[in-house]
């Protein structure tokens, strides 16, 4: 099993359809779980106001931090050609197309953070089973 993401990290404007592009290949027969988890960027420092008003103002990802210092939520879960929402996407446009593609819809605020593509095959356990992809949304 190998997962890759085509685009390690996406710039996307506000309000505007975001598309993270996760592509596996497997021996499996069956198809794969596919699961999208998103992670918040970690806290930013006192003084730091966080604020992203231009691409080159991107927040400092590089530093970790522990999941309890962030949100961490499921977005998405694929199983054949069902796809389950997270509460907190459910009612937006928010789906997996193709076999592992992350489709937003219009991108809000809150998108901007760490989003994990995991694919999980029982008939295929070796190789590398999930990749990330880093989504920054900026205003106008």
């Amino acid at each position: 099993l190998q997962v890759t993401v085509t685009d390690p990290r996406t710039v996307a404007l506000l309000f505007q359809p975001v598309l993270l592009r996760c592509h596996y290949q497997t021996v499996a027969l069956d198809p794969p779980i596919v699961t999208w988890k998103y992670k918040s960027f970690c806290p930013t420092p006192p003084g730091d106001n966080g604020i992203v008003t231009s691409p080159g103002d991107v927040p400092d990802v590089t530093s970790p931090c522990p999941d309890a210092a962030r949100t961490v939520r499921i977005v998405a879960t694929k199983q054949g050609g069902v796809v389950t929402l997270g509460d907190f996407y459910r009612g937006r446009g928010v789906t997996i197309l193709g076999g592992a593609e992350l489709s937003l819809g219009p991108a809000a605020w809150g998108d901007s953070g760490i989003y994990i593509c995991t694919v999980t095959s029982t008939q295929d356990l070796e190789g590398n089973n999930e990749a990330v992809a880093e989504l920054v949304v900026l205003g106008e």
